[in-house]
């Protein structure tokens, strides 16, 4: 079952990077921060490391290559990119990014199928979590993948604003799109991104301490009135922010500020997107975590080219895999083979 609302320079892959020689790129993050202000958080640098194995969940076809991702204040952490392309004249770029830590290929039978629609699809893995910064946090952790994104405009999409650049994440996947955009300035790259399930840290101040949010029931969508919103454990959160007392009563005022800088929804984020749109699919089968309430807290807040365009299922799908669904699944495609157009002309 299923209710939609409608709050509606010359190509270059990091294969030729490795036919010159092990390249260390710039993800353009000065430039960036010039052009947008000094809200915008810096980028980092890619140094590309060599070809690597693929993981299991590779689109057909995709040459593998090994990456480091260095960025101001973190240590700096290690990648598997991939990168699919499809014969003949691509329609475009997109990105598929998994859940959690980020350390395995997001498919799902999206790769495959969006590499046959003429697609280059590019597929991310990290070494361990990308959030894991020894305590810095996760809004500065989040320039690891916004560092990775804005260099595969350059080096896959070629710069080219003439084909779509677009982004899919799930869960921790959703979360690095969204810091992209609202931190990150990756709103002037991206034309169209998909986020399943969340970002469970949209306002992580209020996942932490449910306490904290005082407004009225989170109305995500016709089959979810009152979505929640709190973590269930606050132990890798505790971890990513080097707090103690995320899920735990009464929270330290230190750990609040923490989370609360660090939440997508904070202080100094842009959330207008004119030339950027995006759509949410979600999982409402019951038992439902916090990803959908979260979820909410940055749809409410977001001003895409289109209304957010927030879909729900329940029924097949468990948890947070809203594209068990076959339904699910295709709507999606459809709404990429749709949106993935180029919008920054």
């Amino acid at each position: 079952m299923k209710a939609t609302s409608r709050f509606r320079w010359h190509r270059f892959s990091l294969i030729t990077l490795l036919l010159i020689g092990l390249a260390s790129v710039p993800a353009f993050g000065d430039e960036t921060v010039a052009e947008a202000g000094q809200n915008t958080l810096q980028l980092g640098r890619v140094t590309v490391l060599g070809p690597a194995t693929c993981p299991t969940g590779a689109t057909q076809g995709a040459a593998c290559t090994s990456v480091s991702v260095s960025c101001p204040k973190l240590p700096d952490l290690t990648a598997t990119l991939s990168e699919a392309f499809p014969t003949g004249t691509a329609k475009g770029t997109i990105i598929l990014i998994n859940g959690g830590g980020g350390t395995s290929f997001f498919n799902s039978g999206f790769a495959n199928a969006y590499f046959n629609d003429g697609f280059r699809v590019v597929q991310l893995a990290w070494t361990t979590d990308w959030e894991d910064t020894g305590g810095v946090g996760v809004k500065s952790a989040a320039c690891r993948n916004a560092t990775l994104f804005r260099y595969v405009f350059y080096t896959v999409q070629g710069a080219d604003r003439t084909s779509g650049f677009c982004a899919q994440g799930t869960s921790g996947g959703g979360a690095a799109i969204a810091y992209a955009l609202a931190q990150y300035r990756l709103s002037d790259y991206f034309d169209y991104v998909v986020i399943g399930a969340g970002p469970g840290v949209a306002r992580m101040d209020y996942a932490c301490d449910r306490s904290l949010y005082t407004g009225p029931t989170l109305n995500l969508c016709p089959l979810l009135t009152n979505a929640p919103y709190a973590f269930s454990s606050g132990k890798k959160v505790n971890l990513w922010e080097n707090t103690t007392t995320c899920n735990v009563t009464p929270a330290l005022q230190s750990d609040i500020d923490k989370w609360a800088a660090d939440a997508i929804v904070t202080t100094g984020s842009n959330f207008t997107y004119p030339k950027t749109a995006m759509s949410w699919f979600f999982c409402v089968t019951p038992p439902v975590n916090n990803s959908t309430g979260q979820g909410k807290f940055l749809i409410d807040q977001v001003l895409p080219k289109n209304t957010p365009d927030v879909n729900c299922y329940s029924g097949v799908c468990k948890g947070e895999n809203v594209w068990q669904d076959k339904t699910a699944f295709n709507a999606t495609h459809a709404e990429m083979l749709l949106q993935c157009v180029p919008n920054h002309q």
